[in-house]
């Protein structure tokens, strides 16, 4: 079975969500949270495989939790599964270590097919668009220009420490600025301008 943690702030995503996966054998969904505080409370005592991580969330966004998730003793797979989930997001996706993006518009099919991809280790994020790479470029400095290639190319933050000779602490801090730097303001914009999710759920499943 495939333990799986849903993090996103609409109620009614949760409840449909879980009663999704219920319904799909092999998957069961552990528990939901509706904050990023909530949802690395519940991965640390609950050790999910993969969290369910929605982009707009009340207290931080869903990279950052992303990035928060990866740094864990046991750090689970993370599939960024949000209205948000296009190529612009792609270079910050992988700089917070995101295994895969899934736009909540996807049939449930390709939900649990990407689902189980990512549980296995053979996630992935999509090439991001030449364009969304130059503007990327074009707001940073040469060593994040650097840490960002390394990133897009897959390499976690322990082989990006041992790349450029630097404790990993120090490598986590450095990408947790570029990811600020990275996210700047046009997406959390996008996030308050637009709050309804465009997924069709299934409703819960009745208890018993």
């Amino acid at each position: 079975m495939i333990g799986i943690l849903v993090v996103d702030d609409h109620p009614a995503v949760r409840a449909g969500l879980a009663g999704l996966l219920r319904s799909e054998p092999g998957l069961v969904c552990l528990a939901t949270a509706d904050t990023a505080a909530a949802g690395l409370e519940a991965a640390r005592r609950l050790e999910p495989a993969v969290v369910l991580v929605d982009y707009g969330l009340p207290d931080h966004d869903g990279l950052t939790l992303c990035s928060d998730l990866k740094a864990l003793p046991n750090p689970p797979r993370v599939l960024v599964y949000s209205a948000f989930a296009r190529p612009r997001l792609v270079p910050a996706a992988a700089v917070a270590g995101a295994d895969a993006m899934l736009d909540k518009g996807a049939p449930a099919e390709e939900l649990f097919e990407t689902i189980r991809r990512v549980a296995r280790g053979a996630g992935q994020l999509p090439d991001p668009p030449r364009e969304v790479i130059e503007r990327s470029f074009a707001r940073l400095g040469p060593e994040e220009i650097v840490l960002l290639g390394m990133a897009i190319n897959g390499a976690p933050p322990d082989e990006i420490a041992a790349a450029s000779k630097t404790h990993l602490d120090d490598t986590r801090r450095q990408l947790r600025t570029l990811l600020g730097r990275l996210q700047g303001g046009s997406v959390e914009q996008e996030v308050v301008t637009v709050r309804s999710p465009t997924m069709q759920v299934a409703p819960p499943a009745p208890v018993g």
